[in-house]
Order: structure tokens, then sequence, then C-alpha cells
């Protein structure tokens, strides 16, 4: 059993989610386009209306499919813009005391222990150089 989290053909669920999402978009695009311009170009009674009411509803289910594909790749942008700023406020809001051990960046901040690792959170050592726990530096 896998420890990672996620389906066990997470990867290729997730490629076939893509391809659809550009396949069905790509159709809704074409059906809305169609009916639209009949609409707007045809002088007496529409003939190809009907198509909007194909490529509407393909529009949602396009757009569900590229949430489902491109969905983990938004958060992961997101969060990479949201959370250094979300530091730096916090940071800024606790003068670099830190708020439950989160954002604490003044040296002085906890004289009874050493500086807290940036990539993991774990306290070490005064004295050390690189966390005891993942290895990074802690410069």
């Amino acid at each position: 059993m896998s420890s990672e989290p996620g389906y066990s053909r997470q990867s290729s669920m997730r490629f076939v989610f893509r391809v659809a999402a550009v396949v069905v978009l790509g159709l809704a695009l074409y059906f809305v386009v169609v009916g639209f311009a009949d609409l707007l170009t045809s002088d007496d009674e529409p003939q190809k209306f009907w198509m909007l009411f194909v490529g509407i509803p393909l529009l949602a289910v396009g757009g569900w499919l590229a949430m489902a594909g491109f969905g983990g790749a938004a958060a992961r942008y997101a969060v990479g813009e949201g959370a250094p700023v979300a530091r730096d406020s916090l940071d800024y809001l606790s003068r670099g005391q830190g708020l439950a051990n989160v954002g604490r960046t003044h040296p002085d901040a906890d004289p009874t222990g050493g500086p807290y690792c940036r990539a993991c959170g774990t306290r070490n050592d005064a004295t050390a150089s690189f966390c005891d726990s993942c290895g990074k530096s802690l410069a």
C-alpha cells in the first residue's frame, strides 16, 4: 500500500481529465460560437440556434473537467502566492515573536531554545547550523 495521498492512478486520471477538458471545451466553444453567430446573422429565423442549448451545458461540463484536471496545480500556485504574504503579515503583527510558534523570526523570541527550521518547523539547539530533523541550513 502506498503512503502517498490520492488514488493509485492519480496522474493518469489527471491526464485524462485534462485532455477531456480541452476536447469538451473546444467542442462547447464551437457550438456556442456557431449558434450565437447564426442568431445574430440570420435575416429570418435562425436554423442553428439549438447549438447554444448544447454548447452552454458543455461549457459547464468542460469547466468541471478542467477543475478536476488542473485543480492541484491551481491550488499549489495560490498557496505559493499567498503563504509568503501570510507569513510576512504574521511577522508584522507579532513583531517577530510569532503566534503559536508560527512566524517566529526574532532571535530573542525564545531564549531557552534555538532557531526554528523554516522548512519543517522543528526547534533546534541554540548552536545548531543545520536542522536536527530535516538537515536543511538554518541560516
